[in-house]
């Protein structure tokens, strides 16, 4: 049928039709200008309808001249000979049935999401004329994560709230999906799948893997490695590969995963990198309390602060390291189950600590200079510069109390002192200043043999004896049982501070740093009309130098003279009784070594003195077959 017979056709229905108000009409387009579409539908005259009213969804003109549309009769004559005619009145007619017939039968229609609103969406029912309401929580089975994804989307609705006198439609498309199926037939637990990434947030990334349906990709399921920010792996825009966790149509959720689609690094990570291996990585977050170190496959490790380095205890990993440098690590601790990996970088380094104890031997000399004094001791910052050694406050000073002997020592004072051990596990070295005058009991020992008179002052008194000094470094114990014949009850009474006195040598242990004296040994000597032992000297010993400090007579030296020429049974019975003597001496008293260490002479005098007792009347026999 071609365009002339139509419109006679057109112009035969129009007469033989009755048209009123309210009345569908078709009409011809017969121009178009910038505001009015010129359409004739065989009245009395043409009528002008406005031009957007003919603009469709997508912004365009719908119509051009010479074609025929509906419309409907707005208003028959408008005082002016004119006739209004609505095309969109037509279209709003048309959709509200279509509303009512969804309605009465369960029915959808057809609508374009145009914009968001509160609390929803703005949905234009097609072919347009009427807009319609979609909440928010009836917009998808799914959880929306970004509304602006809808926005020009085309899709069926259910209505389900009507007001004609309010031009009111309420739409419902979630029921639309649950009876339809929301999820496709690919998308099951298990299946990968290819989505666009729609919104990107602080915990994960919603992927659109169909029409309106969002899954969460969780930052802990976007890699292997460690993730701090999202937006370092994915962006919105991006296409991404995902499998399908879980589906959970109960709250409607669907978890999707991205490291998921690669085997698992830790399933063979302790047959990769074994505890004590080592390996390079590079860094990737630092922090107040370590760094994490990426040694492949994703797979990141801790470097703990304290295994960065051996000699700084306080290290701020910050200054030890930078993201993006490559540091060779060591395993020290895998745990799969919590994924978690123990680094250590100092372990890749010399041990500071093995290698002084491999330098230096116990009793060397070792010079440092004073990094530190506090009240436990001396910091001696020792060759090479990277440790510290501690002299304590006890191995300052054999004569001297610790509070005043430390007085003499300032920070930045190069000091010498002898190695005492070494305890590689536990970082530390210790160190002695009063071990350096060791060498002068050791003379001491060799140049008065047990039973040989040496002069001394009373330097101590305490309850159960006096401590005796005997040279500048050198002092003596005299038991409150080896002061008198008869039972002392009061050391004070017998000796003073400052009393200088001969005692007989009953022990000297260079090692054990203790020196045994009597006085009562001495007098009994005296009153038989004794001279003291002589010096014996053991073959390949060194010769005996002579005695420094207060010892150190011309009478005992030819004493000792003397006691050579002596005939062996006097000697005999001057062993026997130096002998037992040492025996009642040796059962616990030691000297002292330092004056205020008042605990330590308490112990050595107690214990002497309780083994003394049981032997009391052993020693008195001893005594008179001596004389």
């Amino acid at each position: 049928m071609n365009d002339q017979n139509f419109s006679e056709l057109f112009e035969k229905d129009v007469r033989q039709r009755d048209i009123r108000e309210g009345s569908d009409l078709p009409v011809k387009v017969l121009d178009i200008n910038e505001n009015f579409v010129i359409v004739s539908g065989g009245l009395k005259s043409e009528s002008r309808i406005p031009r957007e009213e003919f603009i469709g969804d997508d912004g365009e003109l719908e119509v051009q001249i010479g074609d025929f549309v509906d419309v409907e009769v707005e208003l028959l004559e408008d005082g002016m000979g004119e006739t209004i005619l609505s095309r969109q009145n037509f279209r709003r007619k048309h959709v509200w049935r279509r509303i009512d017939d969804a309605v009465a039968n369960d029915g959808t229609v057809e609508g374009r999401i145009l914009s968001r609103v509160r609390g929803g969406y703005n949905v234009n029912v097609l072919p347009g004329g009427v807009s319609a309401f979609l909440p928010a929580s009836l917009a998808s089975v799914f959880p929306v994560a970004d509304p602006a994804s809808l926005i020009g989307q085309v899709k069926a609705f259910k209505p389900i709230k009507i007001n004609r006198r309010r031009n009111s439609v309420v739409l419902n498309r979630r029921a639309v999906e649950e009876k339809e199926g929301a999820i496709g037939a690919d998308i099951v637990e298990g299946a990968r799948i290819k989505g666009i990434v729609r919104t990107v947030t602080e915990y994960g990334a919603f992927v659109e893997v169909a029409p309106g349906l969002h899954g969460l990709l969780h930052i802990t399921d976007l890699s292997w490695r460690h993730v701090n920010d999202v937006n370092e792996a994915v962006r919105p825009g991006d296409e991404v590969e995902v499998k399908i966790l879980r589906i959970d149509t109960e709250k409607g959720r669907i978890s999707l995963g991205v490291k998921q689609l690669t085997p698992d690094p830790w399933d063979d990570l302790s047959r990769a990198h074994p505890i004590g291996s080592r390996t390079f990585g590079t860094v990737t977050e630092v922090k107040e309390y370590g760094a994490f170190v990426d040694i492949g496959n994703g797979i990141q490790g801790l470097v703990h602060s304290s295994q960065m380095a051996w000699t700084r205890k306080s290290v701020t990993p910050a200054q030890m390291v930078e993201i993006g440098r490559e540091v060779e690590v060591m395993v020290l601790d895998i745990d799969s189950e919590r994924r978690r990996i123990s680094l250590s970088v100092k372990q890749c380094m010399p041990n500071p600590w093995k290698d002084f104890e491999t330098a230096y031997r116990k009793g060397d000399r070792v010079k440092g200079v004073i990094s530190a004094i506090n009240e436990h001791g001396l910091f001696v910052q020792l060759p090479g510069g990277e440790i510290d050694g501690m002299v304590r406050m006890a191995d300052l000073s054999y004569d001297e109390p610790s509070s005043e002997a430390v007085k003499k020592y300032e920070k930045g004072q190069e000091l010498e002192t002898v190695l005492l051990g070494v305890e590689v596990e536990r970082e530390r070295v210790a160190l002695g200043v009063k071990q350096l005058d060791d060498g002068a009991m050791e003379d001491f020992a060799n140049n008065n043999p047990e039973g040989a008179q040496v002069t001394g002052t009373v330097v101590q008194v305490v309850e159960k004896g006096a401590v005796v000094r005997l040279m500048p470094s050198v002092q003596g114990f005299v038991p409150a049982g080896e002061i008198a014949e008869e039972r002392v009850e009061k050391v004070s009474d017998y000796l003073s501070i400052g009393d200088e006195r001969s005692f007989t040598l009953l022990e000297a242990d260079p090692q054990k740093r203790r020196i045994i004296l009597s006085l009562k040994s001495r007098e009994k000597r005296a009153s038989r009309g004794e001279k003291p032992a002589a010096a014996a000297r053991t073959p390949g010993a060194r010769k005996p130098r002579a005695p420094r400090g207060v010892g150190a007579t011309l009478g005992a030296v030819l004493q000792s003279a003397l006691q050579r020429a002596r005939p062996a049974d006097a000697e005999k019975s001057d062993e026997k009784t130096a002998a037992e003597s040492g025996d009642a001496a040796e059962s616990g008293s030691e000297a002292v070594s330092e004056p205020s260490a008042k605990t330590e002479s308490g112990s050595a005098e107690k214990e002497a003195g309780s083994k003394a007792k049981p032997r009391a009347k052993a020693k008195s026999k001893a005594a008179e077959s001596g004389s």
